[in-house]
């Protein structure tokens, strides 16, 4: 492949990447509600004397954990009307995960503007 197609692959590389950091923008410029935070569900004993949670069936809930002035807040969550909340957590997480492939994103955009620019320079290497 000579100089002058391996430029135009670049240059076509930087368009394909271009669009795909448009898409990602547009994903992360969405206006759901967020929360930042995890939920889970907990096992755990009550610690009364006669409960069942002594005999090895630990009571079990749902809770959101957020994290607060570097302290853990736990937050128990009703079973069946906290689906919001998990959302806006899940929103969270997706959030942040796209955040991640928009900065591998940039950086392979720039990986490959750095070989053209390389390309540029060794093509007015020759004219001299």
């Amino acid at each position: 492949m000579n100089t002058k197609d391996r430029a135009s692959t670049l240059r076509l590389e930087i368009c394909r990447r271009q669009e795909r950091l448009g898409a990602l923008l547009n994903q992360l410029k969405g206006a759901s509600p967020m929360i930042r935070g995890s939920v889970y569900a907990r096992r755990r004993r009550c610690g009364k004397p006669r409960c069942r949670c002594v005999r090895g069936h630990p009571h079990r809930d749902r809770v959101l954990a957020i994290r607060r002035a570097g302290r853990v807040r736990v937050r128990g969550l009703d079973p069946t009307g906290d689906a919001a909340v998990e959302q806006a957590v899940a929103a969270w997480h997706g959030f942040r995960r796209q955040r991640g492939e928009l900065v591998a994103a940039y950086q392979g955009l720039l990986h490959v503007v750095d070989r053209l620019a390389d390309l540029r320079v060794a093509q007015a290497g020759d004219v001299r």
